[in-house]
């Protein structure tokens, strides 16, 4: 004869997840460590694909707000009920922000050999005082790109200045 774990195991190791992932969450947020881009392909990915995706395709800035197809008025309001917090919302809104305002060159020249910029940061790089290090050598990632794929001056700029968001966006800090 085999048993049966009693019922009630799984309902409280369930529970006992939910208040880790809540915890985790409002400790991250309150550190500023939230990682954004896991936030977004958690929980809005599934139906709006990748974020930068999804900003350059259905959103626009106009004097300085992003603005929505649907909730014009009051994007931010909207994205802290919409599977998100009051608290993650200014966050969401400034990263999406961001990725309208950014051309997608990551996408089109970097992304074949490193993936997401997300994923090439978290993997790659840390950022201390502002300045984002690799997590290898500590090298200054500006002095890594000036000799990286031939870029010129204003590639390494763009791609300092895209990378170190991400970083702040990723919680790296």
């Amino acid at each position: 004869m085999t048993m049966s774990p009693p019922k009630r195991i799984i309902p409280i190791s369930i529970s006992a997840i939910v208040l880790l992932c809540v915890f985790t969450t409002t400790c991250l947020e309150a550190t500023g460590r939230i990682d954004l881009h896991a936030l977004w392909d958690d929980r809005c990915a599934d139906c709006h694909g990748h974020s930068a995706d999804f900003a350059r395709r259905f959103l626009q800035i106009s004097d300085d707000r992003l603005l929505g197809r649907h909730h014009v008025d009051n994007l931010q309001l909207f994205l802290s009920r919409h599977y998100s917090t009051p608290t993650q919302a200014p966050a969401i809104y400034a990263m999406l922000q961001a990725q309208t305002a950014t051309p997608p060159l990551f996408q089109q020249h970097c992304s074949s050999c490193h993936g997401s910029a997300a994923a090439l940061v978290r993997s790659t790089a840390i950022l201390r005082d502002g300045v984002l290090l690799s997590r290898r050598s500590g090298q200054p990632l500006n002095q890594f790109l000036s000799s990286h794929r031939n870029l010129n001056a204003q590639d390494v700029d763009f791609y300092r200045r895209l990378l170190t968001r991400i970083a702040v966006e990723t919680g790296q800090r």
